[in-house]
């Protein structure tokens, strides 16, 4: 086994000259190897017990590590490594979505997109060298100049969207942010990325006053058509998700994560100085961590209902962790939308509604009333820049106050929604 003698002990030996070292560590049965370069002691463990097994392992990863460090993989001890601060990124995350502070479905797609794209590239890198210029070759190698094939299974060049980009240089934002958060490190790097054009700023999808009104009748007779069938109350939270989420301006997850305890009713001023009752919704939680906003005054007949229909009482609901909404309605509101052919919208080309476009459709109503970007952007938990590039740019231009009034009121009292 060519060990040498003179530094060979029971927990203890040298191998190949001594450039190789096998030992074991305290209360563990297994031999760890490892060897010196330039001033790093890289490490790993056979996870044998076996003294010969174990030594003809450490000298396969020797030489493999060899290889790694003459192809030009950086030699470091792996828990400075970006994967070793990776994957204790993930297990925060995923231990914050268990004690309910955050999401398991983000956990999950962070975890996909560090495994599947982001370690197989900067894995073996020290955390402290992954800079703007490591980002660059990254992105140029994988996301825009990378080998893809065409329809016909030719070898054509593909370039990631401006989104897709974002997507990946968070997950390396989100690695440095959860060491930084740790104690592992003292400072994160600053990332730049080319700045967008004007012609990347492109509008939300939403619903113009005609179109929502078209939108809540259909959906109020969509609970006609499911009477008697196991989609009735779907299709009554339905309608009420609509008319919620189109007078508060929430994000999908943040309105399925309202519980009744979050909601109060309280009074504002409208338009023509009446007061009217409105809610405001403590404990947001969503994107952007814990949050709160003010509603529309068309969000409260439809909470009314989703209160009547949970049973629970005045003096209940109040304390109440119950979910306000219980159900996902992606696909009966996908097929409302085709069934009165909003699904798809004017431009050239056409581009999809979904469930979001109620959420633009808040924000998009309040600027045409003449509120200020301010004012929305703090009342929707998202920045000024995001409401000024994405809707204000593409509608006409504000004031402030986040009720105000400018538009005449359609419908009865119950449907003015964001239709005033």
């Amino acid at each position: 086994m060519n060990i040498k003698s003179s530094e060979t002990s029971l927990d203890k030996i040298t191998v190949l000259d001594g450039k190789l070292h096998l030992y074991k560590r305290p209360r563990s049965n297994f031999w760890q190897c490892g060897f010196h370069h330039y001033g790093n002691y890289l490490r790993s463990s056979t996870k044998l017990t076996d003294l010969y097994a174990a030594t003809e392992k450490a000298k396969q990863w020797y030489y493999e590590k060899q290889v790694e460090i003459r192809m030009g993989a950086p030699a470091a001890p792996r828990n400075i490594t970006f994967v070793y601060h990776a994957e204790l990124a993930i297990k925060d995350y995923q231990r914050l979505a268990e004690d309910g502070r955050g999401s398991m479905k983000y956990a999950n797609s962070l975890k996909m997109l560090l495994n599947n794209d982001l370690i197989k590239f900067f894995g073996k890198y020290p955390l402290s060298s992954i800079n703007q210029q490591l980002w660059n070759r990254y992105l140029h190698q994988r996301l825009i100049n990378s080998d893809g094939n065409d329809e016909a299974g030719n070898k054509a060049k593909k370039s990631a969207k401006p989104s897709t980009i974002h997507h990946h240089l968070n997950g390396i934002r989100v690695v440095f942010r959860r060491s930084k958060m740790r104690g592992d490190i003292s400072t994160t790097p600053e990332f730049v990325t080319e700045r967008k054009t004007a012609a990347d700023a492109t509008p939300r999808t939403w619903f113009e006053p005609d179109q929502y009104e078209q939108l809540y009748t259909k959906t109020r007779a969509n609970i006609r058509e499911k009477k008697g069938t196991r989609w009735h109350e779907h299709a009554k939270e339905l309608h009420d998700f609509v008319l919620f989420v189109a007078n508060t301006g929430m994000r999908i997850g943040e309105a399925r994560n309202v519980r009744f305890c979050d909601v109060k009713l309280a009074e504002d001023i409208n338009g023509i100085d009446e007061k009217k009752p409105i809610l405001i919704i403590s404990n947001i939680k969503g994107k952007r961590g814990t949050g709160s906003c003010k509603s529309y005054f068309g969000a409260v007949r439809p909470f009314e209902r989703l209160l009547e229909r949970s049973g629970l009482k005045e003096d209940e609901w109040r304390q109440s962790t119950e979910l306000v909404f219980k159900h996902y309605h992606r696909d009966m509101f996908n097929s409302v939308l085709k069934a009165i052919k909003l699904k798809d919208t004017a431009d050239r080309p056409p581009r999809k509604r979904d469930l979001m476009s109620l959420r633009h459709t808040y924000i998009c109503m309040r600027l045409l009333n003449g509120v200020g970007v301010y004012e929305i952007a703090n009342n929707c938990r998202t920045s000024v820049s995001m409401i000024e590039n994405h809707y204000a740019r593409w509608l006409s231009s504000v004031q402030s106050d986040v009720n105000k009034t400018k538009l005449r009121k359609f419908g009865s009292e119950e449907e003015t929604d964001i239709k005033q």
